[in-house]
C-alpha cells in the first residue's frame, strides 16, 4: 500500500495529518472564519461556541467544494 493509499483511507486518516502540518494559514482556517466568525458575537475566541471545528480539517474535508463541476454532480 502506497503512503497516499493510507493517508486518504478517512476523512479522519486524513485530517489527522493535515492537522499535524505546521501551517500558519490552512484553508480549514479560511473557511472557519467564513462560516463562523462574521456574524459571531463572542467577545473572545478563547470562547469559541464552535471550537470543535476550530483548526480541524476533518471538519473542512466534509465540505462541498466551491466551483464543483456540474457534469460530475457536484461531487
Amino acid at each position: 500500500m502506497r503512503i497516499y493509499d493510507e493517508l486518504t483511507a478517512s476523512p479522519e486518516t486524513l485530517g489527522a495529518f493535515l492537522k499535524s502540518l505546521p501551517v500558519l494559514d490552512a484553508p480549514w482556517d479560511t473557511a472557519f472564519q467564513k462560516t463562523f466568525c462574521g456574524e459571531c458575537k463572542t467577545e473572545s475566541c478563547d470562547n469559541c461556541p464552535n471550537e470543535k471545528y476550530r483548526n480541524n480539517p476533518e471538519w473542512w474535508l466534509k465540505l462541498k467544494a466551491e466551483g464543483a463541476a456540474n457534469e460530475n454532480g457536484g461531487l
